[in-house]
Formats: structure tokens, C-alpha cells, sequence
């Protein structure tokens, strides 16, 4: 969809305060650091540092591989514990996905660089494509499935499509399209049923249909495991893999697809069978049910996203219909300009969101280059030092009502400097997302903030 002129001015607008932003951070680090050498002293007193801190919330997780007949990669999810330890969610990941990041002239899916017998190899290339740490890998083949969701007897599914096995006996059709009924060993079958005369993305939609049949049985009726914690009252990750299962199907279990799109000829010039994830809708996706394992390949800085508004606040914009959609929007946005998203929150606040924008830094050297663009980026908005740290975070954006109502005007109606930002997706692609539900357990800081913090912009008291 072609973006409105003045949408598309006001993205203009945002990369370059963005761009700016970058550019002066960088700046103010280094002048930091050569003044801090320059005024050291041996022996002088070391500032401490006494503020509250905490911590992101442990949720381990674990990819799970599964396997046909032949070894071939048949399909791939990456499962994820709630806080708590029991249940979580699990996402999927189609096994054509592309795992090159567009370099080079061949795109090479997933299932070209699985091989059963390195499994390390895969989660290095698993990591890449998901911008994830992933705690530990397990292939399975059909059978060892059926053992993994052995407390699950039958599920209701809705088949989108027939699911067909190039290595089965005769028609090589496992299970037929539409409503049915199948038991533990024919969905097991139906995850790891290849047709190797068919698109790999054309059973990614079988997936989906399977684990969330799978999810809905969840919590099953068995005595939860134990669940040990360490002396911070955060959960200590499974052993076991088949502890790790264990303790998923115990809670409730959540199931999440990636937004993807189809690389076009001259992206992929070899026709390829892949798809492109969307990157930033992994890692909003990531961000919500795992920020404490999030990688943070970009030289920007770390950043928390809030998004807590309302059905009825977020109503109120022309623009988004979803706080996933907003956020996925931000999210891309803080990709393009080398920040890392680490931690992304879009639960409703129980009274709404507040009208200002609250941007808070870790660190008061960041204050003044950060009050310079919140504006454009986020409306009208206070910046301060953060009375409470989150270790991995360098700043927390919590939006407000104003970021909704924003109007970016510039000089001319033209684009002012002749780039297009629409979508501003690191892959080239402005993808899309389904509303997704934000991980329960994450962290919250003390919204209270220490005397000498400024406000930006102007607002509306109507607002």
C-alpha cells in the first residue's frame, strides 16, 4: 500500500532526527571518554553507581527440529518458557527461510543448511536468521515426536491443506484438508511429512494448524515438574530437553507465526524455494517472549519499547490498528537506524496510557542528544535519567496518547530530502504482523524519576 504524502514526510523526518540522533550519541561517547581520560587520577574515588537494578525476566528457550524418513528438515519451531517456568510459546519458523540476510547472488533456506548431524551448526545459522540466542537445539524424528507430546492423546485441527509425504506409501497423502480429529501418531506424522515435489512453505501453514491444535490441549493432566530458581527468584533453565517439554505443556502455551514475503526475481535470481523473514516482525516477536536472550548485532544502543495503550486510545489513530502493528513499526524503524531492540511490551495500561511520552536513559551523558529527537519521534515527550536500571537497556521508550495525535510538519509539502522510509524495514520489505500478545513477567522499572528531567514539544490539553 502506497503511504499517504504526509505519512511518508513524516517518516522523512523521523530518520533523519534518528540519523541525527546516532550521529551525536556517537559524538558524545567519544568526547565522554577522552575527557574521562583526560581528567583521571590514580587512586581518585570511583562513583557508584546506587540506583535500583533489575534484571529482564529468564525464559529458556529451545529449538525444535523435526525430521522425516531421509534426514530432510521437515519443520522448525522455537520453543520458549513463561517466567514462571510453566508453559510459554511456541513459534514457528518456516524451513525455507532465507539464511543468507540477502548477500550474495543465491538465497539458501533453512532446510539446505540443516544437517542432522550438526546441530550446532544449524542453531548458528537458526541465531542469524532470528536475531535470538537459542539455549539448546533437538532433532527428532517422527516417532521421538510422538514420545515429545506423548500426554497428548488427540487434537482438533483444522487442516488447511492435504498434507502430503513424497516418501509415504501410496497416494502419499498422511491426512486430508478440513476439520478432523487426528490422533498423537498421525500428527506426529503430519509434522514430519516432506513433499519434495511441492513448495517447502506450503507446509508451514500445516505447522501452524498442528501446534495450535497441540496448544489448545495445554495445560495437560499430569503433575507439573519442579521448577528451581536461583537466588534472584529467577527460574533455572531445564536440564533435560524432555524436562524443558515438560514444564511447557504444564502452563499454557501460546503459538506464533513470522511475518515472511517472497523475495522477488531479481532478489533471488536463481528461484530458490525460500521466503524472507520479516525481520522486524522477529524481532518484535522475539523481543516479547525472550529479552533476556535477544542478540544485539547493530552499534546502536538497547532499547525497551512500551506500548501501552488501550483498545479505545488506540482507536484514536488513523494510522494503526494494532499496538502490534505500531510497535512492529518503531521496531523497524530502530533497526534501520542500527539500534537494537531488546525488550518490547505492548500490554494495556489498566488506566490507559499517559498523555507524554516517558523516555528514560540509562546514562545522564545520553540525556541531552536523546531530548533533541524524541519530539519528531515520539511527540511531545519527557526525557530523564532512569531512577531504575534494567541491565541489557540503555533506553526505555514508554509511548504516550500525544505519540498518537503527532502531526510532523515540515517546510514544504514535498519530501524534504528526497528519501522514501515507508516501512523502513531492514529486509527491503514493509511485511506485516498479526496482533500478538506481549510476554507475561517482563520487566517493569519504577516509573518515578529523579528532579532534572525535561519535557519536549507542546501538547494539546484536550489530548
Amino acid at each position: 500500500m502506497t503511504a499517504s504524502p504526509q505519512r511518508r514526510q513524516r517518516r522523512t523526518i523521523t530518520a533523519i532526527a534518528l540519523a541525527v540522533l546516532l550521529v551525536a550519541v556517537a559524538s558524545a561517547l567519544f568526547t565522554v571518554g577522552v575527557v574521562t581520560l583526560s581528567n583521571s587520577e590514580e587512586g581518585a574515588a570511583v562513583e557508584v553507581d546506587e540506583r535500583p537494578r533489575v534484571a529482564l525476566p529468564v525464559t529458556p528457550n529451545a529449538a525444535l527440529a523435526v525430521v522425516d524418513g531421509d534426514g530432510l528438515l521437515a519443520s522448525v519451531v522455537v520453543m520458549t518458557l513463561l517466567p514462571d517456568g510453566l508453559g510459554g510459546s511456541v513459534v514457528t519458523v518456516p524451513v525455507s527461510s532465507d539464511t543468507t540476510a540477502g548477500f550474495g547472488d543465491e538465497r539458501v533456506p533453512l532446510s539446505d543448511v540443516f544437517d542432522p548431524d550438526d546441530p550446532e551448526g544449524f542453531r548458528s545459522s537458526l541465531e542469524a536468521v532470528l536475531t535470538l540466542t537459542i539455549e539448546r537445539v533437538e532433532v527428532v524424528d517422527v516417532d521421538e515426536f510422538g514420545d515429545l507430546i506423548a500426554p497428548i492423546e488427540s487434537v482438533e485441527v483444522v487442516l488447511p491443506e492435504d498434507v502430503i509425504d513424497s516418501g509415504a506409501l501410496g497416494s502419499g497423502i498422511v491426512a486430508q484438508a478440513g476439520p478432523q480429529r487426528l490422533r498423537r501418531s498421525l500428527v506426529a506424522e503430519s509434522m514430519a511429512a516432506v513433499n519434495t515435489d511441492g513448495s517447502s512453505y506450503d507446509h508451514h501453514d500445516v505447522d501452524v494448524a498442528l501446534w495450535t491444535a497441540l496448544a489448545a490441549t495445554a495445560p495437560v493432566v499430569v503433575p507439573p515438574p519442579p521448577v528451581p530458581v536461583d537466588d534472584l527468584g529467577q527460574i533455572v533453565p531445564p536440564e533435560t530437553f524432555d524436562a524443558f517439554v515438560s514444564q511447557l505443556w504444564n502452563g499454557e502455551v501460546s503459538v506464533r507465526d513470522l511475518a515472511v514475503y517472497e523475495p522477488t526475481p531479481a532478489e533471488n535470481p536463481t528461484d530458490a524455494d525460500t521466503v524472507v523473514i520479516d525481520r522486524a516482525d522477529a524481532v518484535l516477536v522475539f523481543a516479547q517472549v525472550s529479552p533476556a536472550l535477544m542478540s544485539t548485532p547493530n552499534p546502536g544502543l538497547t532499547v525497551r519499547l512500551e506500548v501501552p495503550f488501550t483498545d479505545e486510545q488506540l482507536a484514536a489513530s488513523a494510522e494503526f490498528e494494532t499496538s502490534s502493528e505500531l510497535a512492529r513499526n518503531l521496531v523497524a524503524e530502530l533497526l534501520f537506524f542500527q539500534a537494537n531492540v531488546v525488550s518490547v511490551d505492548t500490554t494495556p495500561a489498566p488506566e490507559g496510557a499517559s498523555t507524554l511520552t516517558e523516555v528514560d536513559v540509562a546514562e545522564e551523558r545520553f540525556l541531552a542528544d536523546t531530548e533533541d529527537a524524541t519530539q519528531v519521534l515520539y511527540g511531545p515527550s519527557t526525557v530523564e535519567v532512569a531512577s531504575t536500571v534494567i541491565e541489557g537497556v540503555d533506553v526505555v521508550v514508554r509511548l504516550g496518547t500525544a505519540y498518537l495525535d503527532r502531526e510532523t510538519v515540515g517546510p514544504s509539502g514535498d519530501d524534504p530530502a528526497g528519501l522514501d522510509t515507508d516501512g523502513l524495514d531492514p529486509n527491503g520489505d514493509p511485511g506485516t504482523t498479526d496482533p500478538a500478545p506481549s510476554a507475561p513477567g517482563d520487566a517493569q522499572p519504577d516509573d518515578s524519576s529523579p528532579a532534572g528531567g525535561t519535557t519536549t514539544g507542546t501538547v494539546d490539553e484536550d489530548a
